[in-house]
């Protein structure tokens, strides 16, 4: 059983650790240059990724595309787990100015990176169909949470709110979802021409993404730890998984759906935390190290938890 659990974990893991090493050594190696990435993280999140949620979503079942129980439990854990972190930013975090990153660093999960890739990696495009209504649902209210915590904790901040709403309900990735769900729903005929299309395009999206995220490790983050920036992080890549997946299982969640609850819940605290950082005044350079730390300590703890869970015959 042992031999079989480490084979599920080897095959679906470590390709992507391996693809997120390369892309961190051809950076460094200045193969890929900041320019490529910033060009191909465009890229992803105005084109492929889109495409990828709206065709996975279109091409499903109508059951695949809304699964009530699944969608209720599975929000219900990321809205409330996050708010818990803000409830305990008081405890844990004595300068009231580094509660706001504190809290989206130990909640504000890279949904869209490392849960899409890990969540393929694992389930294919089956499961992307299954996780992408959740995981738009989530980023409209992470955007909505994360600036009303950020404003709240810096009553300086000028930011001009208005324009920034419009760009969130402009979101590609939004409305790739929105509208994939709908094209299921209606089981709306795509004609194959644009089905391939979308799908070649829906390719790039998981290498482009490993990529970016090897190539955005930056070890000299790695000489300034502080208790804030840990504690974050073992919030975000253990608590976060050990409360939600135990929440999920005793109400009855089991096999895919449980799995891609513990993927998503796994996903290390997203890269846009220090832009949010920048935008409405909090502190930059904690939430870069909130996002190297939980990055690298999910690559062990999404291991881990995939074997445990395995080896308990869970997913």
């Amino acid at each position: 059983m042992q031999s079989v659990v480490f084979d599920f974990v080897l095959a679906t893991l470590l390709p992507i650790y391996l693809v997120m090493g390369l892309g961190y050594v051809l950076r460094v190696s200045g193969v890929l240059s900041a320019e490529f990435l910033r060009d191909s993280a465009r890229l992803v999140f105005n084109f492929a990724a889109p495409a990828t949620l709206f065709f996975a979503l279109a091409g499903s079942a109508k059951s695949e595309v809304i699964a009530p129980t699944f969608v209720l439990i599975c929000m219900g854990l990321l809205v409330g787990l996050t708010l818990l972190s803000w409830l305990l930013a008081p405890l844990l975090v004595r300068e009231r100015a580094q509660r706001g990153v504190f809290v989206q660093g130990a909640s504000r999960g890279n949904l869209l990176v490392s849960g899409l890739a890990f969540t393929h990696g694992v389930y294919g495009m089956e499961g992307i169909a299954l996780a992408s209504l959740p995981l738009g649902l989530y980023i409209i209210f992470n955007n909505v949470y994360s600036v009303a915590i950020l404003k709240h904790y810096d009553e300086d901040s000028e930011q001009a709110l208005a324009q920034y709403w419009r760009e969130v309900f402009k979101n590609p990735v939004i409305v790739a979802v929105l509208a994939g769900a709908l094209a299921g729903w209606l089981a709306i005929d795509i004609p194959t021409s644009v089905k391939n299309t979308g799908e070649l395009l829906g390719r790039l999206t998981v290498p482009l993404i490993l990529f970016n995220v090897g190539a955005s490790f930056d070890f000299k983050l790695l000489r300034s730890p502080n208790v804030v920036g840990w504690s974050a992080t073992l919030y975000k890549c253990v608590l976060m998984p050990i409360v939600g997946v135990s929440i999920a299982w005793s109400l009855g969640l089991k096999g895919m759906e449980l799995g891609i609850i513990f993927l998503l819940l796994s996903s290390p605290t997203s890269s846009i935390s220090v832009v949010f950082a920048q935008m409405f005044g909090g502190h930059v350079g904690l939430a870069a190290n909130m996002v190297l730390t939980s990055s690298l300590l999910s690559i062990l703890t999404v291991a881990a938890g995939l074997a445990f869970l395995q080896t308990r015959g869970m997913i």
